[in-house]
């Protein structure tokens, strides 16, 4: 990545996989011009085609619409969404391009009737127009933090037969330079979902993108930020992405930038017309509660490599079945679901007819809880019988029940069974079962397919009795590199002392108390733990323990053999909760405030898998999930090791790494200097080798930044498992808490010098105040520590002040609400100083001088014509009093050409005055001057002024 790229590098890159995926890129002329009403969201001259030449089938005639209905459809597509919040509109579009627009159609008898009008040619992806185009621009003066209009985060909208369907956020370089990320284009999407956003997003977008230079994640309209995940593409490889980078442009007037590598996996596997339309129409839903579910990719291609080993067969006839094995929390129940319903939907698989042997069946409706009905065993043996409905969950206990009753079958009765198509959906709980039990139902069921749905692999429990292939494999590391689940953790409890049962609770519960506190209260996060156990009994023994020790607030929690709540205080825990007291079953639901498990009983293995998938779930303020142990008795092998929570203790040979990675981040002779690693980070003003200012330490800072949260986070889990589960904690721990303590003071110092301390979001305060051991209150102000109080005060040198001072100065520029021509004299300003002055007394004193100025700056509309900010451009760069009057000229055609550059579309803008800009100076200028000319009119160009352009020659 030698090669200079455009200021909206994201952008462009995201620009080019679009059209190797058939999107075509639309400027703003092409946009005003397919737009019907100025501020219709739609794009209607897109949309009309697709309404002309739909025909309605009517007893084997095709009849058109008629253009009446034409403004109808349109109007019902363009208004459906208004009075709506942004999740209730993309729910209602989803409803229209699911179920179509109904409306009149005059048949050729003269009958009028009612028909659905889809809006998307669904089984003909090419049919429909596929479009990308900027966000519509607003005025600036009504523009907020993360307008469209915003040059940080610029925003695409993808328009399917003209209606706004995606939104994407590509996150560039800010003022100073620096990458942004993937969570503040999420932040720049979620405007949309406050109570009268400025500027939202258009209301109608069913998917949501955001990219930065690293990736990008993705999410359905209302889902929070914690819940965005990234896209793994099922067998995506090197040769898969440059088979599509190398793939023939449909739209190559279209000038962009190569596109990036780290782009391609997600707009391949969202964003390709085909996989989108799929997505939309069978894998996006409602849930009960309001939310969009969106299916995420290890769900949709668990499904897809579930459905082509349903859809052949081996030689006996039977269906290929086998195993999809998806990390635990990552939401087995949904696959299950969206299998399920993708049998319903695809006619190949209607006559499967699928049994689902299972501990905890689904809970009923409401309305059917209470009415009598046949006994699971007489349901069992109709659905056999080939009577009942397709789909019928069994209690396990009842499968096994009639697997040990049922007569073996004879030759004669196995050739008869041949005819029946049914499919054993199964879990883990299944092969927990008896082995002989397992044979004898094979033998019972000889023709029907199991496939199996669960946390790990399973092996087979004896010869001859096979699980199956692994169809489809999700790891645990896959599922945190995604973000689907947080990194689980296991340590194992202390065995406490005596054989007293109620000494033996008190100690326990000493320990939970102890590392709680340690763990989650001095984290300051908002998160509470359970604590699993058999009995109503221990529980109650529990609770009482713990208000004697007095720090836990407490609630008793029971659920029955379904995973339901027993009672109504089981279902509604007070938000105050800290501890909930599990005893029964395992909860069905997760709660993702649940970050530590402590288990004081016996699990089977598949119960210890569940156990985890309880505490992973993301949540704003998790970022590791802890199990702790204190049953040690008769634990099996829940799985193999990768799929298991890794032991607490691997965490110490981590910290050994991220020390030494901070310590390089300090000067090698003077590490033990607290001034000199300040001088070493703080800002150090130069101008670059493009003649803009660049900060020469700013990318060690931001290193710095990032590697103090990430060490505290880690020190973090493994201290509090040391100090409360063993009582004296190591001495290694000791001096990893005191490093952690010296680098964030040297994080703040820095911070406070740089004028950066905005950067700190909310994990980073708390790994602060932790490293600190005092925690915020929640009516505090932001805190402000005194961090050198205690160190001797040393007085800055001229270079110190000089640094200081600019970035002052500079910071003043971006955030002081001028406009655009005034922060771009400024800055111009402000790195001529660094050009005209080379000692560091020289520019402390000029930049004093300047000072007055800056702080008053005048706007554009207090000022005459500027003079040229070409001339300007090549004042900063070279000596232009050797050939003054070329210079003056070159600046006037430099400003013309910029001028007539802020005509053209934004995103075009590099490219047309790259190109006109080299053949312009090309004889005038050393390649290397020419380079530097182009890349600072490429960067500072789009803010000109075009009042303050004069005439060129």
């Amino acid at each position: 990545m030698n090669t200079p790229h455009s200021r909206f590098g994201v952008r462009d890159s995201v620009l080019g996989w679009l059209r190797r995926l058939g999107w075509n890129p639309l400027d703003e002329g092409a946009v005003a011009a397919l737009r019907g009403e100025h501020h219709s969201a739609l794009l209607e001259k897109r949309l009309l085609p697709w309404l002309r030449r739909y025909r309605y089938e009517w007893e084997g005639e095709r009849v058109a619409l008629s253009p009446t209905s034409f403004d109808r459809i349109i109007a019902e597509a363009e208004t459906c969404c208004h009075s709506l919040d942004w999740v209730a509109s993309s729910s209602a579009v989803h409803r229209l391009l699911v179920h179509g627009v109904h409306t009149e159609l005059e048949l050729p008898n003269g009958r009028r009737i009612s028909v659905p009008v889809p809006l998307i040619d669904w089984e003909h992806v090419q049919r429909n127009h596929w479009d990308v185009a900027d966000a519509m621009r607003t005025d600036l003066r009504l523009a907020a933090p993360g307008d469209p209009s915003d040059g940080h985060v610029r925003e695409l909208v993808g328009y399917v037969n003209g209606i706004p369907l995606v939104v994407l956020a590509c996150v560039e370089r800010d003022a100073y330079k620096r990458w942004g990320t993937a969570e503040d284009g999420i932040r720049h999407l979620l405007r949309g979902l406050g109570s009268m956003p400025i500027n939202p997003p258009v209301q109608h977008a069913q998917l949501l993108l955001s990219l930065d230079r690293r990736g990008g994640r993705h999410a359905a309209v209302g889902t929070p930020s914690h819940a965005w995940v990234k896209w793994r593409e099922h067998g995506w490889s090197p040769a898969a992405q440059t088979q599509l980078r190398d793939a023939a442009l449909p739209f190559s007037d279209v000038p962009l930038d190569p596109p990036w590598a780290t782009h391609a996996e997600l707009l391949h596997g969202v964003l390709s017309p085909p996989r989108f339309l799929q997505l939309i129409r069978h894998f996006l839903r409602e849930g009960r509660s309001g939310r969009r579910c969106l299916v995420r990719s290890h769900q949709f291609f668990a499904v897809q490599c579930a459905l082509q080993a349903l859809s052949t067969r081996d030689a006996s006839g039977r269906r290929t079945g086998g195993q999809l094995c998806l990390a635990t929390g990552s939401g087995l129940q949904r696959t299950r679901q969206w299998l399920l319903q993708a049998m319903r939907t695809d006619a190949a698989f209607r006559p499967i007819r699928v049994l689902q042997p299972l501990t905890r069946l689904t809970p009923p409706p409401e309305d059917r809880r209470q009415r009598p009905g046949p006994l699971p065993a007489d349901q069992l043996t109709e659905f056999l019988a080939g009577r009942g409905p397709s789909l019928h969950e069994v209690p396990l206990r009842i499968l096994r029940g009639w697997a040990r009753r049922t007569r073996l079958p004879g030759a004669d009765d196995e050739m008869a069974a041949t005819e029946d198509d049914i499919v054993l959906l199964v879990d883990a709980d299944f092969w927990d079962s008896d082995p002989v039990l397992l044979r004898r139902l094979r033998r019972c069921l000889p023709q029907a397919t199991w496939l199996t749905l669960v946390a790990a692999p399973v092996t087979a429990p004896v010869s001859g009795l096979d699980p199956g292939p692994r169809l489809y494999e999700y790891p645990p590391e896959h599922a945190v590199a995604d973000g689907v689940v947080v990194q689980a953790w296991r340590d194992v409890g202390p065995k406490p002392e005596g054989d007293s049962p109620s000494r033996r609770v008190a100690q326990v519960a000493t320990a939970i108390s102890q590392h709680f506190h340690d763990l989650i209260r001095l984290a300051e996060r908002g998160l509470r733990a359970a604590l699993l156990v058999r009995t109503v009994h221990q529980a109650l023994d529990y609770q009482r323990a713990l208000a004697v020790d007095g720090r836990l607030k407490t609630h008793v929690a029971g659920f029955d053999n379904r995973g339901l709540p027993t009672d109504r205080g089981s279902e509604r825990i007070p938000p105050e909760v800290e501890l909930v007291i599990v005893h029964g079953e395992l909860p069905a639901t997760q709660d993702a405030r649940w970050a530590v498990l402590y288990v004081d009983r016996a699990l089977t293995a598949p119960e210890r898998l569940r156990a985890v998938g309880m505490i992973n779930a993301p949540h704003p303020e998790k970022r590791t999930a802890m199990l702790v142990d204190f049953h040690t008795d008769d634990r099996p092998a829940a799985a193999p090791p990768e799929w298991l929570p890794l032991p607490v203790q691997d965490n110490h040979p981590a910290l050994g790494i991220q020390r030494q990675r901070l310590h390089s981040l300090l000067p090698a002779d003077a590490a033990e200097d607290f001034h000199a690693c300040r001088d070493y980070l703080v800002p150090d003003w130069d101008i670059g080798p493009h003649g803009d200012d660049i900060d020469l330490h700013r990318h060690r800072r931001d290193l710095l930044h990032g590697r103090v949260t990430a060490f505290g986070q880690r020190l973090q889990v493994a201290i509090s498992a040391e100090t409360a589960l063993t009582g004296k904690p190591s001495l290694l721990g000791g001096q990893y808490r005191a490093l952690l303590h010296r680098f964030s003071l040297l994080r703040d110092a820095v911070s406070r010098l740089a004028l950066e301390d905005d950067r700190f979001n909310a994990e980073d305060r708390r790994v602060r105040h932790w490293a600190r051991e005092q925690a915020a209150q929640v009516c505090e102000q932001p805190i402000d520590y005194q961090l050198l109080g205690p160190l001797e005060p040393v007085e800055p040198t001229a270079a110190q002040s000089a640094n200081q001072l600019y970035t002052r100065l500079r910071q003043r520029l971006e955030a002081g609400g001028l406009d655009a021509d005034a922060v771009e004299r400024g800055r111009t300003t402000l790195r001529q100083v660094l050009v005209d002055f080379g000692t560091a007394q020289a520019r402390f004193a000029a930049l004093q001088a300047l000072e007055p100025a800056l702080e008053n700056p005048l706007q554009a509309s207090d000022t005459e014509a500027p003079s040229s900010r070409g001339l300007l451009v090549l004042r900063s760069l070279f000596d232009t009093t050797l050939n003054a009057e070329m210079y003056e000229q070159l600046g006037r055609r430099i400003d013309a050409l910029v001028a007539n550059g802020q005509q053209q579309p934004l995103h075009q803008f590099d490219v047309y005055v790259r190109d006109r800009l080299e053949q312009m100076l090309r004889g005038h200028l050393r390649d290397p001057q020419l380079a530097a000319v182009v890349h600072a009119v490429v960067l500072c160009g789009p803010h000109w002024p075009c009042h303050g352009m004069t005439g060129g020659t």
